[in-house]
Formats: C-alpha cells, sequence, structure tokens
C-alpha cells in the first residue's frame, strides 16, 4: 500500500519559520527511510493543505496521515483541518486521509527546555 506522512504547520509569512517545517519533516522521514514525508501549511506558505493532498493523491497515495504540528489544541485542529480533511476525502475516495493527534505537551519537552536554558547562559544562582 502506498502510504505517506503529511506534516502541517501553521505556516509565516517568514520564508525562514517555514523552513523549520521542512526540516523536521527530513529527521522524521530518516526514522523510518521509504515512506514519504511531506509538509503543508494552512496560512501564509505553499503549499496549502489541499494543495498537498491533491498532489499526494495524484502520486497515487492510498493512505495519508495528516499530523498537525500544533502544541494546542485549537480552533485549526478542531475546524479548519478536519474540514479540509472532509473535502479531500470527497475528492479523491481511493486515498485514506487520517488525522492523527497534535504533537501536545510531552513531558520530554521539559528537558529540552532545560537544555534551552543552560544553554543560554543562565546561571541557576546555586
Amino acid at each position: 500500500m502506498n502510504k505517506a506522512v503529511l506534516l502541517v504547520g501553521h505556516g509565516s509569512r517568514r520564508n525562514g519559520a517555514n523552513d523549520a517545517l521542512l526540516k523536521l519533516c527530513g529527521l522524521v522521514e530518516k526514522k523510518r527511510p521509504g515512506i514519504p514525508v511531506r509538509h503543508a501549511f494552512l496560512q501564509f506558505a505553499a503549499p496549502n493543505l489541499p494543495a498537498a493532498l491533491a498532489e499526494l493523491a495524484k502520486q497515487g497515495m492510498e493512505e495519508v496521515t495528516v499530523v498537525p504540528v500544533f502544541l494546542y489544541e485549537g480552533v485549526h485542529i478542531h475546524e479548519d483541518i478536519p474540514e479540509i480533511l472532509s473535502e479531500a476525502r470527497a475528492l479523491y475516495p481511493g486515498m485514506r486521509v487520517v488525522q492523527a493527534g497534535i504533537l501536545g505537551i510531552d513531558e520530554r519537552m521539559a528537558d529540552i527546555i532545560w537544555e534551552r536554558v543552560d544553554g543560554s547562559g543562565w546561571t541557576r544562582g546555586e
């Protein structure tokens, strides 16, 4: 079965900010070589989510798992993305489209935050 993972970010008017999602795609793809990992944005950058889904359908993907690269569950997660995915399911009935959970808050993030704080030159004051 042809499967792909589609990471979806918010998008920014600053191209440099959008490059972070492309870098993340590369890191994710390295973990499971052979599974295509693509990207899309909800706003301000290309490809947008409908265009990325159209391209995956054109490539003959039979299943696409959409992973929202978000920390919080807001309107994009509960309304915007599900609406776009519903439209894609109607347009591409041969392609199963599923929405994975958001990245969310994970205990491992606390370690990363403290690594960043310690790397900033911050002194503990002990």
